[in-house]
């Protein structure tokens, strides 16, 4: 019998690594190791009951990761710049320092980037690296988009590749994670009558590209397996406009929606902190140049035989109760 490949992946109990983890569930040719901080908690507990390996291992330690990356065929990663940002350390940190908890966010996770690249590159043998990144939306807006430090700070991670480890770049492809589905009840807020309204920072019309992580994830990670390296491929399973989306959570909820477009200021204030310019500049930013930037490179799913299912849209149990 032939030895299974083996993918390792990190953040196995979230959303993306989850998806993954279990799309190759479904592969009886891969072995399975995930990466957990908390190897024995409930969420990593239930990995192993189905027979996933589960290592420790810390971002923050390069040697902890070229240990757990041992024997990879394949190695899916992804960090993780808002768990920072909430951090109530990073708080504190930028407070002491006199930055902005966006500039220390992203500079944690730039650091993690390049931590998971060395540790990716020592690994004998491997035959691929599949990274969730976002676009360098500074440089593809041209200056005008200055705090999406989120999307920023992942594609430094292909950055410092590309220059530090061409060989480890050329069995590389990339996942550009379009934003989650699920994130549209943050920006609900109930209306006197009962009513929800939706704000953001695009036109009603426009559509904008989104995935369900824990549906979608997976099956474009196993797509990249498939084809040659070097993709840099559009991460969504839909596209959808907010009046649309309104439409639907106003249907499975029986509840109605409405959308406002808002500016980014009006954004910050909703959200205060930063995190609501951030979020909000993230969708301007997907409306001119584009969530992808107009980024040339970019492959459409279905170009790698991934097709985007409008049908599962519906299918999203968070559209039906807001009580």
């Amino acid at each position: 019998m032939s030895p299974k490949n083996l993918i390792v992946i990190l953040g196995i109990t979230g959303n993306q690594g989850g998806s993954v983890a279990a799309e190759f569930l479904n592969h009886p040719s891969w072995s399975i190791r995930g990466i957990s901080r908390s190897p024995t908690s409930a969420p990593s507990a239930a990995w192993t009951a189905q027979g996933v390996e589960i290592v420790a291992a810390d971002l923050n330690d390069p040697a902890s990761l070229a240990l757990a990356f041992k024997g990879a065929t394949a190695i899916f990663g992804v960090t993780d710049y808002w768990q920072h940002f909430w951090d109530p350390a990073t708080r504190i940190r930028a407070a002491e320092i006199g930055k902005t908890l966006n500039e220390i966010s992203y500079e944690l996770e730039v650091q993690q980037g390049k931590n998971l690249v060395d540790a990716a590159a020592s690994v004998e043998g491997l035959g691929r690296l599949v990274l969730s990144t976002l676009s360098k939306s500074r440089e593809w807006s041209k200056g005008r988009i200055t705090w999406n430090y989120h999307s920023d700070a992942k594609w430094a991670a292909v950055e410092y590749m590309r220059e530090v480890y061409p060989e480890l770049a050329a069995k590389a492809s990339f996942l550009q994670a379009a934003p989650f589905m699920e994130n549209y009840r943050k920006l609900a807020r109930k209306q006197t009558d009962g009513s929800y309204k939706i704000r953001c920072t695009v036109k009603a019309d426009t559509p904008v590209p989104m995935i369900d992580p824990r549906a979608d994830t997976g099956h474009l990670v196993k797509a990249l397996l498939d084809v040659a390296p070097g993709k840099n491929l559009a991460g969504h399973g839909s596209l959808v406009s907010w009046s649309q989306l309104c439409q639907l959570a106003s249907k499975l909820s029986n509840v109605t929606f409405t959308y406002e477009q808002s500016t980014v200021d009006d954004f910050d204030v909703m959200i205060p902190g930063g995190a609501g310019r951030e979020i909000g500049e993230m969708f301007v930013y997907a409306e001119d140049p584009g969530y992808y930037g107009g980024d040339p490179s970019i492959t459409n799913p279905e170009d790698v035989s991934v097709h985007a299912i409008e049908d599962e849209l519906p299918e999203s149990k968070r559209c039906r109760s807001w009580e």
